[in-house]
């Protein structure tokens, strides 16, 4: 390690400096009002009936939008495998139109899986964004596979935030020859926010040709960017949607559940239940959601982890009504980025996050009795404001609350933007106190290479209050990034509307990359990428040094998506005071400086077999740790995959009782579909920490667009018999998105 941090700094500044001679990636310009491209939307004169076939005379009627060039991995001003696309509206939809061409025929198209969100950096897949808000900010984009799988997104700033689990209604039907495919997009007026007037909307088309590993763009961006950027974005001219009109709509749902436990008082019986949600948009700038007796019976289980480090675990929100527009309620906060190698873990800090709300202090689940939800914006201002109530449980009714949060945010000129938040948890009626969080956040860019983003929070609480404080600053070109990020919690700061991985610390996170392509490399290379990665805690009073770890590694990036990076790190650990690392395990205060060795390996991930593979070995505090953690996914096609991951750790010599022990996590996964609205699945896990296996499997059909049946089956078993109570569940229900 550095002993003066003036030296790590150099080391960086150096490291990024020499992209100017790590490569020949061509710089791509961001298009001005003179060289944007513009493409025509058309208003269709006929029916256009939704079967992936652009044979309507209206189809062969619309201008196209062609000449697409490479932007991954490298930029080329062509591409192999070109794309044409069209626009068309009516009264009801905004249709896009896409041919696809690849003459290696069907054999050579690359699909997962039928998953809805399916992983578009594995995947042949078609794109389109769009920014009908002309902030050139917010953008959305809806992506499709050639067998008719959905993915959408929402982005902001240009890709510093963004939402995979956002489910928008549209729909879309694809055809495949040959020569290449088809797909056909029709999206409701009523599911697009859009501002008023504006006859010009950002739009951009992408493909991904799998198993060459290529993204090519109709407007090119620089790849160390995506395509939510709209700076780099065409123009659709002539739109015109109709004038915003009553849209309310509702979201019914009606279940019923069989329980069975062998804990003592548990739950043994049948219970039906019914609720959902009503939304109104009263125009095209605002939505309004009420929720009344809020269920998520087939949200996605968690993936458990084995935690060996001293952070708390971050698990990402999967509930679609928290999802939905979750961006106008997040203030720039910051999340130490993850490194290719080595732990990962990140250290985040949030003022708000919503998974707080429906869980008990023990981190339990708890009802959720109802709740409403505003949204409002336009290309300068956004606005968001949530209000639910928590039920509890007994008759004092323990962990029973009241949530409330409201931002608001503002942009200023061409790049900055300044928000405000307001939270508070109040557990009056479930006996605890109320929690009050405030929070301003910015975001701001230099150019389109340099963003700064930075937050100041408190929270008070039984009259104690604390602050925290974070801040990022990058630069990104095609052949670097150079980024420091930075911290500050008091031991006071305790946002119970939010999340935060420690308290009473000072974190500070210099990074940076540069990518090699030298002529000398293999035809097989794409690029060598070394990233060097610190990390630092310190105490905010003493000043003292709590944790450290430096990570350097190398991507070795094939032209088939696979990679080979070895990676060496160091730890430095600190703790002034006893450490539970694991039941049984303590660490004792002191000084630990332990290095460790590894290395990733994985394979072309658009294959039929595909393996991904982590083997690292080393000191872990006072004892060492070897550790491998392999995943693997076959799929003889897309209607059928088979996934398993499997991470071993093995510990020696470690702790106060000089403890040894392995500990294993397991998760099988099956999933067949007979397509991408009719599909099953079953995941297990195995975890020996946690002394328990999990079963979680799903039936689900989308009947109608974002409407659903689900057949859920959980089986919550315990390793040893008596350890844990067995807990079972057969859950059946229906959903229904009607529009009134």
């Amino acid at each position: 390690m550095p002993r003066h941090p003036l030296r790590l700094l150099v080391l960086l500044v150096l490291l990024a400096a020499l992209s100017s001679i790590a490569g020949a990636q061509q710089e791509v310009p961001e298009p001005d009002s003179t060289t944007r491209r513009r493409l025509t939307a058309r208003r269709a004169t006929g029916l256009i009936t939704l079967d992936g076939r652009l044979d309507e005379a209206d189809w062969l009627r619309a201008p196209i939008a062609s000449d697409f060039v490479k932007t991954r991995p490298d930029f080329a001003a062509t591409t192999l495998y070109p794309s044409t696309v069209r626009v068309l509206f009516d009264d009801e939809n905004l249709y896009i139109g896409a041919f696809n061409r690849d003459s290696a025929g069907l054999g050579s198209l690359r699909m997962q899986d039928l998953r809805r969100d399916f992983s578009s950096m594995d995947s042949d897949v078609f794109g389109v964004t769009f920014g009908p808000l002309g902030d050139r900010r917010t953008a959305f984009q809806l992506q499709v596979s050639p067998l008719g799988s959905q993915a959408d997104v929402q982005a902001f700033d240009g890709g510093a935030s963004f939402s995979f689990s956002w489910d928008a209604m549209w729909r879309t039907r694809t055809t495949r020859a040959d020569s290449g495919w088809v797909a056909e997009i029709a999206i409701p007026w009523t599911s697009i926010r859009y501002a008023k007037g504006l006859e010009s909307w950002d739009i951009n088309f992408v493909r991904n040709t799998r198993r060459a590993a290529q993204w090519s763009a109709w407007v090119p961006y620089p790849r160390q960017f995506s395509s939510w950027r709209l700076t780099y974005s065409g123009l659709l001219d002539s739109i015109t949607p109709p004038p915003p009109r009553a849209n309310l709509r509702s979201r019914l749902y009606g279940l019923t559940e069989s329980r069975r436990s062998s804990a003592v008082g548990g739950f043994n019986g049948s219970t039906g239940d019914v609720g959902g949600e009503l939304i109104w948009a009263p125009s095209a700038n605002s939505l309004f959601e009420a929720t009344v007796n809020t269920d998520f019976a087939q949200a996605d289980v968690d993936r458990q982890v084995v935690n060996l480090t001293r952070f708390s675990v971050f698990f990402p929100e999967q509930r679609q009504f928290f999802l939905e527009n979750a961006d106008l309620l997040t203030a720039a906060s910051v999340s130490t980025a993850r490194p290719t190698g080595g732990t990962a873990n990140p250290f985040v800090v949030q003022p708000f996050f919503s998974r707080r709300i429906g869980l008990g202090v023990n981190g339990t689940p708890r009802p959720i009795v109802g709740g409403a939800r505003y949204g409002f914006r336009t290309g300068r201002t956004a606005v968001g404001a949530l209000a639910m109530r928590q039920g509890g449980i007994g008759a004092n009714e323990m962990d029973a609350a009241d949530f409330g949060v409201a931002r608001a945010s503002q942009f200023f000129g061409r790049s900055t933007r300044i928000g405000g938040l307001v939270a508070y948890r109040d557990g009056s009626r479930g006996g605890a106190g109320t929690n009050l969080v405030s929070a301003v956040d910015m975001l701001t860019r230099f150019g389109e290479q340099v963003q700064l983003s930075a937050m100041v929070s408190s929270s008070s609480q039984n009259g104690e209050t604390g602050t925290a404080a974070t801040w990022a600053l990058n630069r990104r070109t095609p052949n670097s990034s150079l980024g420091i990020a930075g911290a500050f919690v008091s031991d006071r700061y305790s946002p119970s509307t939010g999340f935060v991985s420690r308290p009473n610390v000072v974190m500070t996170n210099p990074s940076a990359d540069i990518t090699f392509q030298p002529a000398w490399r293999p035809a097989k290379l794409v690029w060598i990428r070394p990233e060097l990665f610190t990390l630092f805690f310190h105490d905010p009073a003493s000043k003292a040094l709590q944790e450290a770890r430096l990570l350097l590694n190398a991507e070795f990036l094939g032209v088939t998506g696979g990679s080979f990076t070895p990676f060496v790190e160091h730890n430095l650990q600190r703790p002034e005071n006893n450490v539970a690392l694991l039941p049984g395990v303590t660490i004792a205060p002191g000084a630990y400086d332990y290095s460790r060795f590894g290395v990733d390996v994985s394979s072309d991930q658009s294959a039929q077999i595909a393996v991904s593979t982590r083997l690292s070995a080393g000191g872990f505090f006072d004892g060492t740790q070897e550790q491998a953690t392999v995943s693997g996914r076959w799929s003889p096609n897309p209607y059928v995959s088979v996934r398993a991951s499997y991470e071993i750790n093995r510990l020696q010599s470690l702790g106060t009782r000089d403890t040894s022990l392995v500990t294993h996590l397991v998760g099988p996964e099956l999933r067949a579909g007979l397509s991408p609205r009719v599909q099953w699945s079953a995941f297990y896990q195995f975890n020996t920490v946690q002394k328990s296996g999990a079963l979680n499997a799903r039936f689900s059909w989308e009947f109608a667009p974002l409407s659903f049946f689900y057949v859920v089956y959980n089986d919550g078993q315990p390793l040893l018999d008596g350890l844990l109570p067995r807990s079972r569940s057969l859950i059946v229900k229906m959903s229904w998105l009607k529009q009134l």
